[in-house]
């Protein structure tokens, strides 16, 4: 019996044995199973994009030519000004067509002179003598207000203008001046500021990676020590001194990373420092330049409104003493009727040969005066002078080209943006341009102007037909313009708004930001491991790192059981031809 319950009691304890081992069987770790797909970082390039539809529009150029034939005396323009239109921008010599104007003066004081010794009625020389008292009264109220109008704009450009304007605590008459001296300055300050926090930055990058480079130094010789003992505790063979060896190791790659990462950071931080050096230098290069700009602007606009005054005064001196002379003949002739006491018809007269010198030596006074205005070349529209043929004392034909202006590019593209993509914009960014009436017809182009306020449309300020949605239009000046399109097609338009070439780009979808740190997962072999990292720039289809992940590193993505995997987005490659 006592043997029975000895075998039972052993068969209790064999299974029970064999239970507790099955259980830390179960129990024990195992290696975990890889999950997600991975994907290499390259070094390429990472660009955001903006996008939007347009339309092709143009305007034109206008050719502006003198009226008349003769020699330049004066060329008031420069290929690059801005003109409004009306504004004078080229002169004759009018030396003979003044002398033509005094001759037809002369010629019709004549007229009206030999007409006291023809059978004028006593009505006519009335009549005659009203008009020229009119033509008097009227002249004089040109002269006055040509004049008036002159010392007005004399007046303005002397007042536009004060040395005070140059600093920013002094005062300037005018307000778009003052506004554009102030943010060149601000963009001086702006300037120096980005400098002073770049070298902060540098600063603060190297004593950070300093520090964490002096930490994997300790790590290496904290694993070195440790290996040491341990294998001269074990042996060198033994399973403790392996794993010492592969720790020091390990820690050795992270100090070498580290090293690495610090050489990277310095010569980033140098550049930001290079840049923001250069940026300074070229905000107080913009500044110099706007200051003498302005000056000089001022000072032309008080000498060619000097100039204008000078000639509307003449202008007015002499008109009064043709008019006068045209007045006093006038009466001359009506105090000869007046005393001939011609008995004449009041009605029914046929128009006389001493009426018909008069009106034919007004007509010529008229021609005489138009010849004299034909001398003045004024631009037809306002735009940008962009061709100036002539030069003083060139001669010239009625009707040769002597100036072009151009009121906008022959052809552009305006395109409306979103508010959000709007901000983004800016004059001097590259745009890629699409034709949907010409299927693989592609321009490049530049913006060359952002509009400041919304798109006016008949769903009110600032909002498109439909949906609402605020938008803003953007001008893009092509580069070479296709020859097939045609004012009124619409585009596409790909706005390149930010772009960094030859740095390690990654998919997007490869990193984790939790709580600003960001980090992704590198995948050596069976061992998946996180790494904290740097990211810059976020593109449309990858984003820039700075540091933690090197050219080549195999990244890990996690992909949802029930998401269908269709790729990662865009090599750095593809990217550039967006």
């Amino acid at each position: 019996m006592r043997r029975r319950i000895l075998w039972i009691n052993i068969g209790l304890g064999v299974l029970l044995v064999a239970i507790i081992g099955a259980g830390l069987v179960m129990l024990a770790p195992r290696p975990a199973e890889l999950t997600g797909r991975t994907v290499s970082a390259q070094l390429g390039t990472v660009s955001e994009t903006v996008t939007a539809t347009g339309t092709v529009q143009t305007s034109g150029t206008v050719d502006l030519g003198f009226a008349a034939s003769g020699i330049v005396a004066e060329v008031l323009v420069s290929e690059g000004d801005v003109v409004a239109e009306g504004e004078e921008i080229a002169l004759l010599d009018d030396t003979t067509q003044r002398q033509s104007l005094a001759t037809a003066r002369s010629a019709y004081v004549q007229a009206v002179t030999s007409a006291e010794q023809s059978p004028l009625t006593l009505a006519q020389a009335q009549r005659n003598l009203t008009e020229a008292e009119t033509n008097q009264r009227i002249n004089a109220r040109t002269y006055a207000e040509s004049v008036s109008a002159a010392r007005e704009a004399l007046a303005d450009a002397r007042s536009s203008w004060s040395e005070s304007c140059l600093l920013p605590t002094g005062t300037c008459p005018d307000d778009s001046v003052w506004a554009q001296l102030r943010a060149a300055e601000g963009d001086v300050v702006s300037a120096q500021t980005a400098y002073d926090q770049a070298v902060q930055n540098a600063t603060k990058t190297a004593e950070t990676n300093q520090v964490k480079l002096g930490q994997a130094q300790v790590n290496v010789d904290a694993s070195r020590s440790a290996q040491s003992t341990t294998c001269d505790t074990y042996g060198s063979n033994s399973s403790q001194c392996i794993s010492a060896a592969s720790t020091l190791r390990s820690a050795e790659q992270a100090y070498a990373l580290q090293l690495q990462a610090n050489q990277a950071a310095d010569i980033t931080a140098q550049q930001s420092l290079v840049n923001a050096d250069a940026r300074v230098t070229s905000t107080n290069v913009a500044l110099r330049r706007l200051q003498a700009s302005l000056r000089s602007s001022a000072a032309d606009s008080v000498r060619t409104s000097q100039n204008a005054l000078d000639t509307a005064l003449l202008n007015q001196r002499k008109g009064r003493e043709a008019d006068e002379q045209l007045v006093q003949a006038a009466r001359e002739a009506l105090a000869l009727q007046q005393a001939a006491q011609t008995e004449v018809q009041l009605g029914g007269t046929p128009l006389t040969t001493a009426d018909a010198a008069v009106e034919v030596a007004r007509a010529g006074l008229d021609a005489a005066r138009q010849a004299l205005a034909n001398t003045r070349l004024v631009s037809a529209v306002a735009g940008d002078v962009v061709r100036v043929d002539v030069a003083g004392g060139d001669a010239v034909t009625a009707g040769a080209l002597a100036v072009t202006v151009v009121p906008d590019a022959p052809f552009e593209i305006v395109a409306e943006f979103s508010e959000a993509d709007a901000l983004k914009l800016a004059v001097g960014q590259r745009a890629t341009v699409s034709f949907n009436a010409l299927p693989g017809t592609v321009a490049a182009g530049v913006v060359t102007a952002v509009a400041a306020l919304p798109t006016e449309s008949a769903a009110g300020a600032g909002q498109t037909v439909s949906g609402g949605v605020t938008t803003y239009e953007a001008t893009i000046a092509l580069d070479d313009v296709p020859q097939s399109i045609r004012e009124g097609m619409s585009v596409n338009v790909v706005v390149t708004t930010q772009q960094v070439d030859d740095v390690v780009w990654v998919p997007t979808a490869a990193i984790t930001t939790v709580g600003g740190v960001s980090t992704v997962t590198i995948r050596q072999g069976e061992v998946d491991t996180v790494v904290e990292v740097t990211t810059g720039l976020a593109g449309d289809s990858g984003t820039e790192v700075t540091s933690g992940v090197a050219a080549g590193d195999e990244l890990v993505i996690e992909i949802e059981e029930s998401t269908s995997f269709t790729g990662f987005g865009r090599p750095p490659s593809e990217s550039r031809d967006q």
